[in-house]
């Protein structure tokens, strides 16, 4: 073993038998975040607040329509965030985090 530290340190290797790098290095920085295709962030609560001006009859924004969609994400993320992924069984949820919910959804959508 010690032979073989000699050895290495007494000879200098060089590249000669390899070949050469044919790939071409860019300078060029991405700036944003490239995503794939199908990759999608996670909802988010708006940070808008919207006037809805019609409900539909199960309670859904009607009007304005950019609304349905942020009401949408809004459910979604409240879920998310407050619930534990095992409660399967909306009955299950404990009525004071049903309130938390729907005062925190009432906080960006002013129904009429």
């Amino acid at each position: 073993m010690n032979e073989l530290k000699e050895i290495l340190s007494q000879k200098e290797f060089t590249n000669e038998g390899a070949p050469e790098s044919t790939t071409e290095t860019t300078t060029e920085k991405i700036t944003k975040k490239e995503r794939k295709r199908g990759e999608r962030g996670l909802n988010q609560f708006p940070k808008v607040t919207f006037r809805v001006t019609d409900v539909s009859v199960i309670g859904q924004p009607l009007a304005p329509p950019e609304a349905l969609p942020k009401w949408h994400n809004a459910l979604k993320f409240l879920v998310r965030d407050h619930l534990d992924i095992i409660v399967r069984e909306w009955e299950k949820v404990d009525q004071n985090e049903i309130t938390r919910m729907w005062d925190k959804l009432l906080m960006r959508f002013v129904l009429p």
